[in-house]
């Protein structure tokens, strides 16, 4: 049904954040059932579009930079 959003962002410094958070290193792939799993989220539900996005812009980190990648799902 694709109703859990993906957002992300870029950082260059993850071990200065406080939490749980999903980051993807410069140089390693966006795992969408790896990221439903850590989430217990059913893949299927997440908006695929937003999946690209997500790959595209791993696709594009520069050295030392991560993706911190998060979800919301609507009430």
């Amino acid at each position: 049904m694709n109703t859990v959003s993906l957002q992300f962002t870029v950082v260059t410094n993850p071990d200065s954040f406080v939490g749980f958070e999903y980051y993807i290193k410069s140089g390693c792939a966006f795992e969408a059932d790896k990221f439903a799993s850590v989430f217990r989220l059913n893949r299927a539900d997440i908006n695929t579009e937003d999946i690209l996005g997500v790959e595209h812009a791993v696709a594009g980190l520069k050295a030392g930079e991560c993706l911190m990648v998060s979800h919301s799902v609507p009430e």
